[in-house]
């Protein structure tokens, strides 16, 4: 499983934020996030982060990467070909 690290909105509670390993640190795009394989890889570079953003520490957090489908187009049902089942 990869993980990520994210940047909530205090007010929402959505993302809006990813860290991306980059000089700019945080990315809004999520295609753009650094992916970690070890949930520990990952605690050590949120906690410098909490560390530099006290102010926000509660809003950085470590999640678990998952592909968002809502970001992208999926093709209408009736073109990815007749359900076969076995």
């Amino acid at each position: 499983m990869a993980y990520c690290i994210t940047l909530r909105s205090k007010s929402e509670t959505k993302v809006t934020g990813w860290y991306a390993g980059s000089s700019c640190r945080w990315s809004t795009d999520h295609k753009r996030r650094k992916l970690f394989d070890e949930i520990r890889d990952a605690s050590s570079v949120c906690h410098e982060l909490r560390a530099l953003c006290p102010r926000n520490a509660e809003l950085i957090n470590i999640e678990a990467a998952r592909h968002d489908f809502s970001l992208e187009v999926t093709p209408p049902a009736c073109d990815r070909g007749p359900l076969r089942r076995h």
